[in-house]
């Protein structure tokens, strides 16, 4: 089976009376690796990756197939970033755009994995949620398993439990990384961080909540408590039918559970009522909106039902509100991150204490496989048993954004009814589709008025659909030697909101990777590789540059490249198909596309570099 290059497999029927055996996600490479710390050593490469998650990874996988030698950098003992250490395991997909964004690069690579292993490996569904109307919701543990798998045939070292302390820089570029396992030598370095840390720790000037910072200053902020999105301490959380463990339950109140408590009763009430998101009646509506195969029963769940769920992400009706101070403030960080795991910690506690319900978090996710991080001070230790096996890091929305060679906006990526894309740009590497959906910071004075942005920039109705993001989103004005690669790149605060998915930050570190490596093989830097070469190489690994999926065209397909080319740079004609309650698509003269595309890749021939699989 060629994983490489597969459509994903629409997802497999079960019968109900299915009795799966009940399974352990985690195998013996992953417990090893996770529990790896590397020796201090000076190393070098070409291409540093600061930062495991999903951009982290399909950037260096990107970087190896065209050649580059890269190592990772990764905090924690799991790779997959918000994936997995993060604990959003329930994968953000697009209405209406399944097959845009699930068939093509890197990221299908991923998908067409997990699907395998549940399919063949564990005998399970993976769509048993309600949080899309094609659910994916894999165990954090497999979702890892597959990520680790694809680094290690990719040759990557991962220097996982691995902190970053500095970036060193010489005459305005960027030259590596100290970190705890000694100092990183690289001729380029891809900041893949979840919160931007090495644009700080390089001082390359970045946007922070509405104001500009070189690392040490901030202009334009208000305060250090000017808004930035909330986050969320995720758990994944289960229902225990023979009764909760002893040391799983949480028999004292958080401080503030009163205050959120409320909230509580009114989303999940005791009897009766309605789920305020899903009108789902009564109080298992939390149960089924982002649920997940659950691993550790015989329960064959198919979601149809929530009474039938026994396992579920919950990510809702827990974001908690954070200022900018959390993005350079270690203690308010502390502190912040302390309030929103207690947050969590009071829907487990009003699960098992109010609505009587055997529900706890589950412990086969991985979070208390590795070493021992350090704990939270503000975090109290009668909540150390539930702790440990939530993720090892929250659910970050905002992040540094890097100003770039190119900004996105609010503007840029608004989109008509009748599920429209947004204006299209010919330097565009990576297709995002999500709304601008802010999780706080909506006040107008959160937004960046010297930019033009306003609240009333934001759209009122929910509105999905391509937009561009271009490659100068990820290369820094004023500094060489560095690529953005997640929810840092060249955003306002209004276009953040939609940078964030799953789909849209594996595409971003996609293209960060193939330009580093570009960059590395032509010995230039980021800047001075034409994006019309990283789009030909994109295209090359079977990445989707075009707004919508071109009809009768698969990544396999012997014009995908050629006409993806074309198309990118607008030197075919198009015309797009919005049929109703189906996928729009693109539709075009194939054979003149494909002979406009082989003009540019015959123009870009001295750009090329092999890729190898």
């Amino acid at each position: 089976m060629n994983l490489a290059t597969q459509t994903i497999p629409r997802f497999k029927e079960f019968a109900p009376g299915d009795k799966p055996n009940v399974v352990d996600p985690i195998t013996s490479r992953q417990r090893k690796a996770w529990n790896e710390v590397p020796e201090v050593a000076d190393r070098s490469c070409d291409v540093v990756v600061a930062g495991g998650g999903l951009s982290g990874v399909t950037a260096a996988i990107a970087a190896t197939r065209r050649g580059a030698s890269v190592i990772m950098v990764e905090p924690t003992h799991m790779v997959g970033g918000q994936a997995t250490a993060g604990g959003v395991s329930a994968f953000d997909i697009t209405f209406h755009y399944d097959h845009a964004l699930n068939d093509f690069g890197i990221w299908s690579e991923i998908l067409a994995r997990i699907q395998h292993i549940y399919d063949v490996d564990l005998n399970r569904p993976v769509n048993v949620g309600h949080y899309r109307k094609i659910s994916f919701t894999p165990n954090v543990a497999v979702v890892e398993r597959v990520l680790t798998e694809m680094l290690d045939a990719a040759g990557i070292p991962v220097l996982r439990n691995t902190g970053i302390s500095a970036a060193f820089r010489e005459a305005g570029r960027v030259t590596g990384l100290l970190t705890t396992a000694g100092p990183i030598e690289a001729k380029i370095v891809i900041d893949a961080t979840e919160d931007g840390q090495v644009l700080a720790l390089a001082g390359v000037p970045h946007r922070l909540s509405n104001g500009v910072s070189n690392g040490t200053t901030t202009r334009g902020i208000t305060s250090q408590r000017q808004a930035i999105q909330d986050i969320t301490y995720t758990a994944i959380i289960q229902a225990y039918p023979g009764g909760i463990p002893d040391e799983l339950r949480v028999t004292v109140a958080p401080e503030n559970y009163e205050t959120y408590a409320t909230e509580f009763r009114s989303a999940y009430p005791p009897e009766g009522g309605f789920d305020s998101l899903k009108k789902k009646p009564g109080p298992l509506g939390f149960a089924g909106f982002r649920a997940a195969p659950d691993l550790s029963s015989e329960n064959m769940q198919t979601g149809d039902e929530y009474n039938a769920v026994t396992r579920t992400n919950l990510n809702h009706f827990n974001d908690f509100p954070v200022g900018a101070d959390y993005l350079t403030d270690p203690d308010a960080r502390a502190r912040y991150e302390a309030e929103a795991k207690l947050k969590t910690i009071c829907i487990i506690y009003y699960l098992q204490n109010e609505l009587g319900l055997p529900w706890s978090v589950a412990t086969d996710e991985g979070y208390a496989e590795g070493p021992t991080p350090p704990r939270n001070p503000y975090v109290p230790q009668v909540y150390i048993p539930i702790e440990r096996h939530m993720p090892l890091i929250p659910y970050i929305r905002e992040s540094r954004r890097v100003i770039g060679t190119a900004i996105i906006t609010g503007k840029d990526i608004i989109r008509e009814p009748n599920r429209t894309e947004a204006p299209w740009r010919d330097d565009s590497v990576v297709v995002g589709t999500y709304h601008p959906d802010l999780h706080g910071g909506r006040a107008e004075t959160d937004f960046e008025n010297y930019l033009g942005e306003s609240l009333a920039d934001k759209p009122t109705v929910w509105r999905e659909g391509p937009f561009p993001i271009p490659m100068g989103a990820l290369i820094p004005e004023w500094v060489d030697g560095l690529l953005a690669a997640e929810k840092n790149i060249s955003t306002t605060r209004l276009a953040s909101g939609a940078i964030r998915l799953h789909p849209t930050v594996s595409g971003i570190g996609e293209a960060a990777g193939t330009a580093a490596a570009l960059a590395v093989h032509h010995g230039v830097q980021p800047a001075e590789i034409p994006v019309a070469a990283v789009q030909l190489s994109l295209a090359e690994g079977g990445a989707l540059l075009t707004p919508l999926a071109v009809e009768g065209l698969d990544r396999g397909s012997p014009e995908f490249i050629a006409v993806t080319l074309a198309l990118a740079r607008n030197r075919a004609a198009k015309e797009i198909l919005r049929p109703k309650n189906m996928e729009p698509y693109i539709i075009t003269d194939t054979e003149a596309a494909a002979a406009a595309g082989q003009v540019s890749i015959q123009y870009l021939k001295d750009w090329r570099v092999s890729i190898q699989r």
